[in-house]
C-alpha cells in the first residue's frame, strides 16, 4: 500500500472517529439533559405535595395557639418567633409563620350596606393620610380611591373621578375587560386601575393588601415593626410619622394586653377618631415555605384566615420554582 492510499485511510478513519464522538457526545447531552429533566418534575412532585402538607400542618399550630392564647399575639410567640425545620427525601425543608394582618386592606374602602358596596370613609381617610405621606398628588389620590370603589361596587355610576365599565371595555382600552363587581383577591389586580399606574408601585407593594374583607381597617400593634411606621401613622389623624416611629421603638416584646395598657405607655400620643382598630391579635397569616434540594429549590407564599369558630382557610398562594 503506497504512503497516500495509508494517509487517506488513516484521514477517513479519524473521521470515523471523530464522527463517532460527536454522535456519543449529542445522545449523552440529550440522556443528561432527560435525567435532568426527570429529576425537575420528581422535585416538582415532591414540592407541591410538601407545601400542601406544611399549610395543614402550620393550620394546626395556629389553631392550637388560638385555642389556648386566643387575645394575645405578640411578637415572641414562638408561632412567629420559632420556624420549622424537615428534611424529606433529602430535601431541606424551612418554614416560617407571620402575621399577615398589619397592612392597610385595599378592600376595607368599602362595607356592605344593604347588600350594596359603599364607601368607607374612615377608610378612604386611612388610605388618603398614607398617599400623601408618600407624597402623592391629591388629585391623584381621589382618582385612585374613586377607581378602586368603581371596580369594586355592583353599580354602572362612575364616582366623579371613578371609571367604570364604559372605558374597560371601550376602545382606547387594550385588552377589553369589565370592572369585577367584587372585592379585590390581590393587590396585584390594582395594576389594572389607571391611577394606581401613576404613582411608583412600591408603595402599594409595601403597605397594602388584598384581604377578601369589606371591613375597617386593623392592625395587631403587637407585632409591628419600624417598617410600619406609616401604616401605623395613617391609621390616626393626629399620629405623625414621627410620634408612630417612636411607638412601634418602644413595643415591648410581649407586646400589650389591651388597649388601656397601650394608651397608658403613650401618654402624650392623641389616639382620638382613629380611622382603623388597633388589635393585640390576628386571625390573618402567612406561610413562608422554602425547599432546596441538590440543585433546585422552590418556595411557597400562601395565606390563611380564621374566623369565629378557628375555622382556618386558604385565601391566596404563589408558588415560585415550580
Amino acid at each position: 500500500m503506497s504512503s497516500s492510499t495509508k494517509g487517506v485511510v488513516l484521514i477517513t478513519i479519524l473521521l470515523i472517529v471523530l464522527l463517532l464522538s460527536s454522535v456519543a457526545i449529542l445522545f449523552g447531552n440529550k440522556y443528561l439533559l432527560s435525567l435532568k429533566r426527570a429529576q425537575y418534575i420528581e422535585f416538582q412532585s415532591l414540592s407541591l405535595n410538601a407545601f400542601r402538607n406544611i399549610e395543614a400542618l402550620s393550620k394546626e399550630k395556629i389553631k392550637k395557639e388560638l385555642r389556648f392564647n386566643r387575645n394575645k399575639l405578640s411578637k415572641n410567640n414562638p408561632l412567629l418567633k420559632e420556624g420549622f425545620y424537615y428534611n424529606l427525601n433529602g430535601a431541606d425543608i424551612v418554614v416560617k409563620i407571620s402575621d399577615a394582618s398589619n397592612c392597610l386592606n385595599i378592600n376595607s374602602i368599602v362595607i356592605v350596606d344593604n347588600g350594596e358596596f359603599v364607601e368607607n370613609k374612615k377608610s378612604t381617610a386611612s388610605v388618603k393620610k398614607m398617599l400623601s405621606l408618600k407624597k402623592v398628588d391629591n388629585n391623584v389620590i381621589e382618582e385612585i380611591i374613586d377607581q378602586v370603589i368603581d371596580w369594586i361596587d355592583y353599580d354602572s355610576n362612575p364616582r366623579a373621578n371613578g371609571l367604570e365599565d364604559y372605558y374597560y371595555s371601550g376602545p382606547l382600552h387594550n385588552p377589553k375587560e369589565y370592572t369585577g363587581m367584587r372585592l379585590m383577591v390581590s393587590i396585584d389586580e390594582l395594576k389594572s386601575i389607571p391611577a394606581v399606574k401613576q404613582i411608583d408601585w412600591a408603595i402599594i407593594q409595601r403597605n397594602f393588601c388584598a384581604i377578601p374583607e369589606a371591613s375597617q381597617i386593623s392592625l395587631n400593634i403587637n407585632t409591628l415593626n419600624l417598617k410600619d411606621t406609616y401604616v401605623l401613622s395613617s391609621l390616626f389623624p393626629n399620629i405623625s410619622l414621627q410620634e408612630a416611629e417612636y411607638i412601634l421603638d418602644n413595643i415591648p416584646e410581649s407586646g400589650f394586653d389591651d388597649l388601656i395598657n397601650f394608651k397608658n405607655n403613650f401618654p402624650d400620643m392623641n389616639f382620638e377618631d382613629a380611622y382603623g382598630e388597633i388589635k393585640f391579635n390576628s386571625n390573618i397569616y402567612e406561610i413562608n415555605t422554602e425547599i432546596n434540594f441538590e440543585d433546585f429549590a422552590s418556595s411557597s407564599k400562601s395565606k390563611l384566615i380564621f374566623e369565629g369558630n378557628n375555622n382556618g382557610f386558604i385565601i391566596s398562594r404563589i408558588y415560585n420554582g415550580i
